[in-house]
């Protein structure tokens, strides 16, 4: 588990309250998206030691510390796998975590190779498209710890 910080968690509460306070409209003010997305990035690269991507890099968001290109993919959603867009590049590793704002961390879903997850996705298609959770897991508890990036706090 990666343990948010009172910033994220005030974050959350805030978004509680106002999802509270406008229930009456049916909204839902979902958070999933660049937020999330972001929130994912900083938590993993600090965790893993991974050194992020200044500029915009096609498919990769950083680097580990052994020089790997890594991918960091995150969600709040309990059910929801990776989500892709095409023509994006290919890192040498992926990192998926689920952000559970309820309880105060994240975690680490997928933790090893892309191309494996890759293979879960058409070989062509326009948008956004979700590897399967379920499949995403299983690759996942086949990897060996030496396919495994390690974390540094």
């Amino acid at each position: 588990m990666i343990i948010l910080p009172p910033s994220v968690k005030a974050l959350f509460e805030a978004h509680s309250a106002m999802c509270g306070h406008f229930a009456h409209t049916g909204l839902t003010f979902t958070l999933d998206g660049k937020l999330i997305g972001d929130i994912g990035e900083a938590l993993v690269a600090e965790t893993f030691g991974i050194t992020l991507c200044r500029r915009r890099t096609p498919g990769v968001d950083g680097h580990a510390q052994d020089g790997r290109s890594v991918q960091i993919k995150a969600t709040g959603l309990k059910k929801s796998g990776p989500a892709f867009t095409p023509g994006e590049g290919i890192a040498d590793h992926l990192i998926f975590v689920r952000i559970d704002f309820d309880l105060g961390n994240a975690k680490v879903l997928y933790n090893g190779p892309e191309a494996p997850v890759r293979r879960f996705l058409p070989a062509a298609w326009s948008g956004t498209r979700t590897a399967r959770l379920s499949q995403v897991l299983v690759a996942d508890a086949a990897l060996t710890d030496d396919q495994r990036l390690i974390r540094m706090r």
